[in-house]
This record gives structure tokens, C-alpha cells and sequence, in this order.
């Protein structure tokens, strides 16, 4: 078993895809896909889920943040009454279910406002499977696009063998800013599967979305520590300018030093008992090194993004210096202590086998499919 003190001290791991198993000869069996769960944020976008839903023949969960963007969905996917709920996330609701140690954490300060609402969603995406006695769901973010039923359902199938299936985002690549800015200077970054098209096995998943960015990787991380983590096939996803708002890259910095962090760890072996106050500090280090790296390189080059990238990474490295490590490592010990109360309350859950029933026994405001 290795630890830390034997990694190589390269500042950027620009693949993590060798984490992840082989699936061309693996032996899975036919799985009928039970629901698609969509975190949405844009109301106006959920036609594509909405047909997706339609051609499996499954459930469809939208999860929206305001009652405004609950009554736009529900005109947008015209949905059926028996198979379909449409309502929104209050915070009574995460109050009484989603109470975590990591959403008090002190570096949630900046992270919480942008990165909490869809962790949030997730979460009660995974209470009401369990409560429907679902086995296979997809999450599936509203800006995803190019997936088909027969994939789907080939996902689905490869869930029988490994905990999760995830679609891989090659069109448009799905990376934090200062990854993109990596790419921008002819850097071979690559992507990671994640949480926006994610097949997974409900009865195996019982790990939680914590409310930072990358809360997917942090999901997937038993999964991808215990090879059961897999990829299914390609996708794309609507383009966005990542450099637009440098605020967008100071939010994402604290779960990208955090998430990095901790897979660089699985390529050696090592596990998050390794992650010390020195890992954390060699982690913090290795990611100046790559910030003031990927700026010098773009000091030198022209081009309309230029300008918007390097204050991105301006604003990235100034919340990096505000990053110490034992905000690192209690981050990690209150996840950690977070999935064991979760667990918990997965076990507890009641099995209504109904999805109007399960809604309503979380607090869902009722929309339609949740009103009976």
C-alpha cells in the first residue's frame, strides 16, 4: 500500500481515466431503467429529458429551485399525471432531511450559494428511488444532450455489474475554469465521468452529493475506489463560456483542490486515511504551481478569451490563498462523518413503492404526478 509521500510530484494529474475499469468483456444482464431525475436549472431545456422519458418508458423526477422555475417546467415537459413529478426543493425540506456536517463547514461560505442547490437535488433524488423502490435511475442535468434510449438502456444494463455508469462529455467538455484554461494553453486535459448523465444502481449508491463543486466526484468516489465505477457512451453538452465571470472560478476552487486531491491519491493506492496536514499542504502547492503556470503561458498568447481566463485565474488563485490545510482536512472528516448519518437515514427510509406518496412523506410541494 502506498501513501502519500511516495507520489510523484507533478502539479497536475490531467487524466483520471485510468481509475476506471475496462467494460468491453464485462458479463452485465438487461436492466430496466426506473426514472430519469433531472436537477434542473433551466425550465426552458427539459424537452430532451422529457422525450428521453418517453422513449425508455420511465419515470421522470424534475427537481427545481423556486416555485417559478416548478410552474416554467411544467409547461415545458407537459408531463403524465401517473409517471411524472414536477415541483421544487424548499428549505424546510433540506432542513429536515439534508442537515450535514459539510453544509456548515466554514469554506461553504462562498461554495454553498452556487454549488449547494444542485447537491442538494441530487440527494433527494436518491430519497425518493428508495422510498419508490427503485433499483436503476439516471440523473441527467437539463443542458445534456445526444444520449439515446438504447444507450440508456445498455447503461442500465452495465449497473447490474458496477454501482455506476456514467456518460462521457466530450462535446462540450465539462471541466472546472481553471482546467479550461489548462486546455486553452494546449494542455491534454481530459474529463472526468460525473454526475450529469449518471446511471446508478440505487440499492449499491449510498453515498451523498456534499454541497461543493465536484460534489459528483465526491459521490463517485467509493464507487471509483472499489472499481465500480464505469463508463457508458458519449454525450455532449451545451456550450457555456466558462470565462465569463471570474466569480464562477473562485467558487469551484475549494472542491477542485479537494476532489483532485483525493483521486490523485487512487492512482497510488492510497486512500483518504492518507490524506494528511502534509498531503493537504503538497496538494495546495502543486495547485499554485498549476495556476501561475497555465497564466504564464497564456501571458504570452492572444485571443478573445485570454483576457476573461487570466482574471479567472486571478480570482482562483485568490481563493486558493485563502484554502489552508486543515480546512482540507475537516472537510474530509465531516463528508466522511456525513455519509455514515446518510446511510442512516437511507436505511430507515419506508418503502411506498408510489412516487406521489414518496413527495409528499419528503415535504415536496405537490405539482402534478405528486398530487393525487
Amino acid at each position: 500500500m502506498s501513501t502519500w509521500t511516495d507520489l510523484d510530484n507533478s502539479f497536475h494529474v490531467e487524466s483520471h481515466a485510468s481509475l476506471l475499469p475496462e467494460t468491453t468483456h464485462a458479463e452485465v444482464s438487461p436492466r430496466v431503467l426506473d426514472a430519469i431525475v433531472v436537477p434542473t436549472i433551466r425550465p426552458q431545456s427539459l424537452q430532451a429529458a422529457a422525450t428521453l422519458a418517453d422513449d425508455i418508458g420511465c419515470s421522470l423526477v424534475v427537481l427545481c429551485s423556486t416555485p417559478g422555475q416548478a410552474r416554467q417546467a411544467l409547461a415545458e415537459c407537459k408531463p403524465r399525471a401517473d409517471n411524472t413529478c414536477v415541483t421544487w426543493v424548499p428549505q424546510s425540506v433540506e432542513n429536515n432531511w439534508l442537515s450535514f456536517l459539510t453544509t456548515v463547514h466554514p469554506e461553504n461560505e462562498i461554495e454553498r450559494s452556487c454549488h449547494a442547490d444542485i447537491a442538494r437535488k441530487r440527494n433527494i433524488g436518491l430519497l425518493l428511488a428508495r422510498m419508490c423502490g427503485w433499483r436503476t435511475i439516471m440523473y441527467l442535468d437539463d443542458d445534456i444532450r445526444d444520449v439515446t434510449a438504447g444507450a440508456v438502456s445498455q447503461a442500465a444494463a452495465l449497473t447490474s455489474r458496477f454501482w455506476t455508469a456514467s456518460f462521457e462529455i466530450g462535446d462540450y467538455p465539462d471541466n472546472s475554469v481553471v482546467c479550461h484554461a489548462h486546455r486553452l494553453i494546449g494542455g491534454n486535459q481530459g474529463t472526468f465521468p460525473g454526475g450529469s448523465a449518471l446511471v446508478v444502481d440505487v440499492k449499491r449508491c449510498d453515498t451523498l452529493f456534499p454541497p461543493i463543486y465536484n460534489e459528483d466526484w465526491l459521490f463517485l468516489f467509493d464507487a471509483v475506489r472499489n472499481r465500480s465505477a464505469t463508463t457508458a457512451g458519449p454525450g455532449s453538452q451545451l456550450e457555456y463560456q466558462p470565462f465569463a465571470h471570474s466569480r464562477r472560478a473562485a467558487s469551484e476552487e475549494f472542491g477542485d483542490v479537494v476532489a483532485e486531491g483525493l483521486y490523485r491519491l487512487l492512482h497510488h493506492g492510497a486512500d483518504v486515511t492518507d490524506a494528511t496536514h502534509s498531503y493537504w499542504q503538497a496538494v495546495l502547492d502543486w495547485r499554485f504551481q498549476l495556476i501561475d503556470y497555465v497564466a504564464a503561458q497564456l501571458l504570452l498568447r492572444d485571443g478573445p478569451v485570454v483576457g476573461g481566463a487570466l482574471m479567472s485565474l486571478a480570482a482562483a488563485r485568490k481563493r486558493l490563498t485563502a484554502i489552508s490545510p486543515l480546512a482540507c482536512s475537516s472537510f474530509i472528516h465531516a463528508w466522511r462523518t456525513d455519509i455514515g448519518t446518510w446511510r442512516e437515514t437511507l436505511f430507515d427510509l419506508p418503502v411506498l413503492g408510489d412516487l406521489a406518496d414518496a413527495a409528499k412523506f419528503i415535504g415536496l410541494p405537490a405539482r402534478t404526478g405528486c398530487e393525487q
